[in-house]
């Protein structure tokens, strides 16, 4: 997502294909998370059925300016990456840059952070355009039948802030698969390791690992989100969903 970490910081208090190196995981995750448990080939062997067949882990980037809080921000980048839970490998990927309406020329700071080109977004479809293309990613694998898939996010702001505030900037009716409860890994991290709430770089850092790609591109914090999720899954956290958009969240721009 977008924020730096003090940005992060900042709205948290304000609003409420990959490396491993097995020796130093287990020592990382034996002194950080599981400090009396001895043997760590029973604590990585501990991989749970999930509740959902297919997991989406999903990052957008927008628009922004520095310090604003309270800015129009309009989504730019939409990345999902279709996870398998019975092996947490990526089968599929949906990417696409989106075209700004409200805001069409990126502000510097936004470009810096995110590495979004002015001409990617400017070649790009609009958010209803592309939202109809990502419908069509979800019809080839059925997704959200019969409680098959479930969203996972780096926070709540994701879906709680950007995706509901673009559709009101589009004009459109919210899809109902993002009215549906999602896995907030941050949480979930926090909870079943009993560990501060980390942001992907300090979740990564947990497990031994550095971040893979750069931070605040969309496409590849959604990469890490699955390495994490993994690494989760393979010690044993049961992935459920534990975020809601709720009745009375507010959108302030």
């Amino acid at each position: 997502t977008l924020f730096t970490s003090s940005q992060d910081s900042s709205f948290r208090d304000t609003h409420e294909e990959f490396n491993n190196d097995d020796s130093s995981l287990s020592e990382t995750l034996s002194n950080s998370f599981v400090p009396e448990q001895t043997d760590m080939d029973d604590y990585t062997k501990k991989k749970k059925e999930q509740p959902f067949r297919y997991y989406l882990c999903f990052d957008v980037e927008a628009t922004c300016e520095e310090g604003s809080f309270n800015y129009m921000n309009e989504i730019i980048e939409f990345p999902v990456l279709l996870i398998d839970s019975h092996t947490f490998d990526i089968i599929d990927v949906f990417h696409s840059y989106v075209k700004p309406s409200v805001n069409p020329v990126l502000s510097n700071f936004c470009t810096q952070l995110t590495g979004i080109l002015q001409e990617t977004v400017d070649a790009s479809p609009s958010f209803p355009e592309m939202l109809c293309k990502f419908q069509e990613f979800l019809h080839r694998y059925q997704l959200f039948n019969d409680n098959t898939c479930a969203f996972i996010t780096d926070g709540p702001w994701d879906i709680k802030n950007f995706v509901r505030k673009q559709c009101k900037i589009s004009n459109i009716t919210l899809p109902s698969y993002f009215a549906l409860p999602w896995v907030n890994i941050r949480l979930l991290f926090s909870t079943f390791y009993n560990v501060n709430k980390e942001n992907i770089s300090g979740m990564l850092a947990r497990y031994g690992l550095k971040f893979e790609g750069r931070e605040h591109s969309g496409i590849d914090d959604a990469k890490n989100l699955a390495i994490i999720a993994k690494k989760l899954w393979e010690d044993g956290a049961v992935l459920e969903t534990n975020q809601a958009i709720g009745r009375r969240t507010r959108m302030n721009f």
